[in-house]
């Protein structure tokens, strides 16, 4: 029995990954924002396609399609938290194995790290290869969401939470400077600023 809800509708599968990179950054400033934001705190996530910006010092699978920052603070915390995520983009017939091992890949330089698959949400006609997938990213620590429709924001589903890598303050604001915007690191700055204690 297929286990899509019926406001999903008809699935929506794209030709290239290049049509997923957008939505895909809608998703994480609403419905993703919303889930990620701290029940007692505050939560400023940019995110950016990042598609075009290699590592500096080159190397296989060093390049993720979109990427975010979290700046996250606690309302009794003594300083904000920042988190690095990664996500590799993968079109219904792109996505294997192989490409698990690229969102794995980036944990060398991200706290978290996800695949976002283009699949229909009913599991019906695919189930061996959904849960052979499902299981690699549970196995290595992989987040995985998948995408019904990518213009409906409604149909994006987080089916497996990835586990936290931890990444040096060195990597991270490599990271920042080689992969973002002056723009978008000037956005990560004021956060930090904003979250930072003040004196009692």
């Amino acid at each position: 029995m297929c286990d899509a809800p019926s406001f999903f509708g008809e699935a929506v599968l794209t030709g290239t990954e290049l049509e997923l990179y957008e939505p895909l950054v809608d998703f994480l400033r609403s419905d993703f924002y919303t889930d990620q934001r701290p029940k007692h705190g505050n939560l400023r996530l940019i995110a950016e396609v990042v598609a075009g910006a290699a590592a500096p010092a080159g190397g296989t699978w060093t390049q993720p399609d979109v990427a975010a920052v979290a700046v996250r603070r606690h309302k009794f915390a003594a300083s904000a938290c920042i988190d690095i995520l990664s996500f590799e983009v993968k079109t219904h017939r792109g996505a294997n194995l192989v490409s698990v091992y690229e969102a794995l890949a980036h944990a060398r330089f991200v706290n978290l790290s996800y695949l976002v698959w283009n699949r229909p949400a009913c599991i019906c006609n695919d189930r061996e290869k959904y849960n052979t997938l499902t299981d690699a990213c549970i196995t290595h620590g992989v987040g995985l969401i998948s995408v019904h429709n990518a213009r409906d924001l409604r149909t994006y589903e987080i089916r497996v939470t990835p586990k936290r890598s931890l990444v040096s303050d060195d990597a991270l604001d490599e990271f920042v400077i080689t992969r973002f915007s002056g723009a978008n690191q000037a956005l990560i700055t004021s956060a930090l600023r904003d979250f930072c204690p003040r004196p009692l």
